[in-house]
């Protein structure tokens, strides 16, 4: 048994198994706008220097020579979003020039984080080279009252992982600008159809029960690990949590206010769009009632060679640990779950080839496979499936007393 293996053996029969209880919890209360929300634009969360933003800025300068700050700079979005929504969501969203302050919501698409990382992910022929741009938005619908200002009613966070010829992966970042116009493309697409999800404006929305991930954190064993690959600078604690997020928001079917990366975000959210529509620059961040941490506990890499066959085998695991609090529970630390779930994958490369086992192919397929173990993780919990669970490596046996509550409390963000 490797160690990733036992960790995850050991751990499960220390799961959280008690069954929840409950403290008093506010009546459930709904937002019913009388009509959807009104298109406010695409911003940026945070001040158009951060060094996330290093790709769109750049990308930006060179094809409209235009700076983040400047009202214009993503002019470029929207005509294509206006169109897009018009066409795919016409019943979800209105566009006019003034907003009724009490009456009307807006409605807004956040651009949070990016990166991108070039592999070979083929054996051979010409696309064996990728370049891969990875970009995490968040939509929100906001409210305004006098007394607070804007307010997050909703918010859908979603992650695009575009993926094109890389050719011979020199000059990366060049190429990556060179196809930007075509992930903003993309990413508009992304956030339409998750606003065709999440975007509930005619049934209402909960006025005082949020979700969020509020931790993203890499264990010191798996840090060891991402340092030995060479990895650690991509994959990190802050493409986690938007990653996780994402993946919450999709596989729990729930709206997620946007992620917390560290304390100093506290409960507003910088962000400002490039439309006028905007009325203030921070936005207030309601408290969640259900959150979400997630770690990567460990990895494990091992690499068999196969004369016989005439290829490599490396066999990779991830071990992530997810925490589920019930804010409103008396259970220790508010805690309903602390699962840890485990998941391997098998990559065949030519036989010996290093040109094929490099650091970059390990970050795609490592955040491929913390991905899958956690979308299975989340199905296999919230549709109680056993076979599911145990693909991950977790019982479900063991779960199964806090699931109920899990799914109250997720029916309750959607309000």
């Amino acid at each position: 048994m490797n160690p990733g293996r036992r960790t995850v053996a050991s751990a499960l029969m220390a799961l959280l198994a008690m069954p929840w209880r409950a403290f008093a919890q506010p009546a459930a209360q709904k937002v019913r706008p009388k009509s959807p929300p009104v298109w406010t634009g695409f911003g940026l969360n945070g001040g158009a220097g951060q060094a996330r933003f290093d790709l769109t800025r750049d990308f930006v300068k060179k094809k409209y020579n235009l700076d983040l700050t400047s009202s214009d700079a993503f002019a470029f979005m929207r005509d294509p979003l206006k169109r897009q929504l018009s066409a795919q969501n016409a019943a979800q969203v209105q566009f006019k020039n003034s907003v009724e302050f009490g009456e009307d919501l807006l409605l807004g698409f956040a651009h949070d984080y990016e990166t991108y990382v070039g592999a070979r992910l083929e054996k051979d022929g010409q696309n064996a080279n990728t370049l891969l741009v990875y970009m995490s938005g968040v939509g929100m619908i906001l409210t305004y009252s006098k007394s607070t200002g804007w307010r997050v009613l909703s918010s859908f966070p979603f992650m695009l992982r575009m993926e094109r010829p890389g050719g011979d992966l020199k000059d990366l970042r060049g190429k990556a600008l060179g196809v930007m116009d075509q992930a903003f493309v993309s990413y508009g697409q992304a956030f339409s159809h998750f606003l065709g999800r999440f975007n509930k404006w005619d049934k209402g929305f909960s006025s005082n029960f949020f979700a969020r991930v509020t931790g993203s954190s890499i264990h010191k064993d798996a840090k060891a690990k991402l340092v030995e690959f060479k990895i650690d600078k991509v994959l990190n604690a802050e493409l986690l949590g938007f990653s996780t997020s994402s993946s919450i928001c999709d596989n729990l079917d729930i709206p997620l206010l946007p992620f917390q990366e560290n304390d100093a975000l506290a409960k507003r959210y910088a962000v400002k769009f490039s439309d006028d529509l905007a009325a203030q620059q921070l936005i207030d961040i309601p408290d969640s009632d259900l959150r979400f941490e997630i770690v990567l506990r460990d990895l494990d890499k091992q690499v068999v060679h196969s004369s016989q066959r005439g290829v490599t085998i490396v066999k990779r695991t991830a071990v992530i640990r997810l925490l589920v609090f019930d804010m409103f529970s008396n259970l220790p630390e508010n805690k309903l779950l602390n699962v840890l779930a485990m998941s391997t994958s098998e990559d065949r490369i030519p036989l010996q080839s290093t040109e094929d086992d490099t650091p970059e192919r390990d970050m795609v397929f490592y955040d491929r496979l913390i991905t899958r173990t956690l979308t299975n993780l989340l199905k296999g919990l919230i549709t109680r499936n056993e076979n599911t669970l145990a693909s991950v490596e977790v019982k479900l046996s063991v779960v199964a007393p806090a699931l109920p509550r899990l799914a109250e409390l997720c029916a309750k963000t959607q309000g």
